[in-house]
């Protein structure tokens, strides 16, 4: 009998199968392995560098070492906070870090780039059969876009790097040394100038080059490090304040729900000169509430802590007016166990629910739909014509 999901005896396992295998082992675990990956690249970069073992053969890369290896460490270990999310930039770039190191090897081959593409190499093998996990999550967003970001600037570093160790004689004074590579490439990319002048046609064409891809990707990256960081703070200083305008409120009315109803009941209450909030759990609607000037509170009416956080012990009154029945009844209940005197005022959507509402402990419940057909029906039956517009009362 078929089992699904698996694949013939003997064939390699279908995709959802490859997913499901991946949540059992783990993304954190792969995480940590791209992680100790890019640790391992970035010590065999530096050695191989500072270290300067002869190549296994002589030719016109004699003496030429691109730190190939740093820099797909530093990407690996840039990727590796996005494997848990089963990004899919993650993935293709977990690709192209053993590209980089393969391509060391060839250049310079030494047991440092050698190890270093074995090890990379390594994770491809670990990575790849789990490939159909990465492509559930997102392709876009803030989270691939800051990657993106960080993965281009690293590029640009060793484009740099690489060039001015390459064309180094073609500047002066000339570029020796994968040290004044760095600082040519940092000071050029982030606009403090150099005092390495190109000489030479190439060697212009390519500060030219270096700097239309490196400024760009420099000022992104940092916007990308320190945007987050200024988002929190910002945040931090929105939470204050609004803990604040919490603490200020009293003798207000307390509106649950965003619907049409709550809205148009804030409003009335703004023209009565009485101060009211909005509480919705609905995180859209109270951005909206707020950007209309109204004050409004993220949370559930339903639930003590939010209720205690928009002032429900200094409150004058509460309306629950959410579009659901079943949302309003367990207001009502919730608010009415917390503040036994409190006026509640419940705003059904079915004449059906006005009876349970009352006896869940609700002051009024007002049949918003019964309310407009009695005022449509008496301005229907109004003998006479009015000479300008008029208002009816009714009873409840």
């Amino acid at each position: 009998m078929a089992v699904p999901g698996a694949g013939v005896l003997g064939s390699p396992p279908t995709r959802p199968a490859r997913a499901t295998r991946m949540r059992a082992t783990g993304a954190r675990d792969l995480a940590w392995a791209t992680a100790g990956t890019g640790v391992f690249l970035l010590a065999m970069g530096f050695l191989s560098s500072f270290l300067a073992l002869p190549n296994f053969y002589n030719d016109v890369f004699a003496g030429y070492d691109p730190p190939f290896d740093a820099i797909a460490g530093a990407l690996l270990l840039a990727i590796s906070v996005r494997i848990p999310d089963r990004s899919v930039v993650a993935w293709l770039f977990s690709l192209l870090a053993p590209a980089l190191t393969i391509f060391a090897a060839i250049v310079s081959p030494n047991p440092f780039s050698l190890a270093s593409a074995v090890a990379a190499c390594g994770l491809v093998a670990l990575i790849f059969p789990y490939s159909s996990g990465f492509f559930r999550g997102r392709a876009s967003g803030p989270e691939s876009t800051q990657l993106l970001v960080i993965v281009a600037a690293l590029m640009s570093l060793l484009l740099g790097m690489a060039g001015a160790r390459w064309l180094g004689d073609q500047f002066k004074p000339s570029i020796h040394g994968w040290t004044e590579a760095l600082y040519f490439t940092v000071t050029t990319i982030s606009t403090n100038g150099s005092e390495f002048a190109p000489q030479t046609a190439t060697a212009a064409a390519f500060v030219v080059v270096l700097v239309l891809l490196g400024v760009g990707t420099f000022l992104s990256a940092v916007v990308v490090l320190f945007l987050p960081f200024l988002e929190r703070r910002l945040e931090r200083i929105a939470q204050r304040l609004e803990r604040a305008q919490m603490e200020d409120l009293t003798d207000h009315v307390i509106i649950c729900g965003a619907s049409a109803a709550a809205r148009a009941t804030a409003a009335s209450l703004r023209d009565d000169g009485v101060r009211s909030i909005i509480l919705s759990p609905n995180s859209e609607s109270v951005d909206l509430l707020r950007g209309e000037g109204e004050a409004a509170h993220l949370g559930e009416p339903s639930n003590e802590d939010d209720l205690r956080a928009v002032g429900i012990d200094r409150a004058r009154a509460l309306v629950a007016a959410d579009d659901s029945d079943a949302e309003n009844l367990l207001t009502v209940i919730t608010a009415r166990g917390m503040q036994s005197a409190l006026r509640i005022v419940a705003v059904a959507t079915s004449p059906n629910s006005l009876a349970k509402l009352r006896r869940a402990g609700a002051s009024e419940a007002i049949s918003a739909v019964a309310v407009a057909a009695k005022l449509v029906s008496a301005a229907v039956l109004e003998s006479g014509a009015a000479p300008g517009p008029h208002t009816h009362t009714i009873s409840h």
